[in-house]
């Protein structure tokens, strides 16, 4: 029986797993506004697309709810709230703002860890192997990486 023989290609490079996984920070990202921006090791932007996201939708359903009879429980007269149209649209675009910001970082996110791949690549790239005879008594020999941070 002839049996066949499975051999590695050596002109093909083995896959790698990435430093950050893009869609993993697309994933994160896409259930928590800035989560695949922390996941990226951008923490500032992550920080900020959380607020910027979570501001602008509650600041949206404020603004769509409050009109100018909201505060005037204490008042004994008649409040005429006037036209509701104006701010209610306001309101509506500013969550809708929000949506599309969340979406928007989502999608960010996934560059944000490819952005992390690169530098990280960039900085295994400068690791040098060190060799060198030991000093002191007992001889040998030491082996290492040195990596800059």
């Amino acid at each position: 029986a002839n049996a066949m023989k499975a051999t590695t290609d050596s002109a093909r490079p083995p896959e790698e797993r990435p430093y950050r996984n893009p869609r993993k920070a697309l994933i994160l990202g896409s259930v928590f506004p800035g989560a695949g921006h922390i996941y990226a090791g951008e923490y500032w932007h992550g920080v900020l697309h959380y607020e910027l996201t979570v501001m602008s939708i509650g600041a949206g359903v404020l603004t769509f709810m409050v009109d100018k009879c909201t505060f005037s429980f204490l008042s004994t007269s008649e409040c005429d709230p006037g036209p509701q149209w104006p701010h209610r649209a306001l309101g509506v675009a500013e969550v809708g703002y929000g949506i599309w910001h969340w979406g928007w970082s989502a999608r960010d996110a996934s560059r944000a860890a490819e952005r992390a791949n690169e530098r990280h690549r960039r900085k295994m790239a400068q690791a040098k192997p060190i060799i060198e005879p030991a000093g002191g008594s007992h001889g040998g020999w030491h082996a290492g990486i040195e990596i800059p941070w």
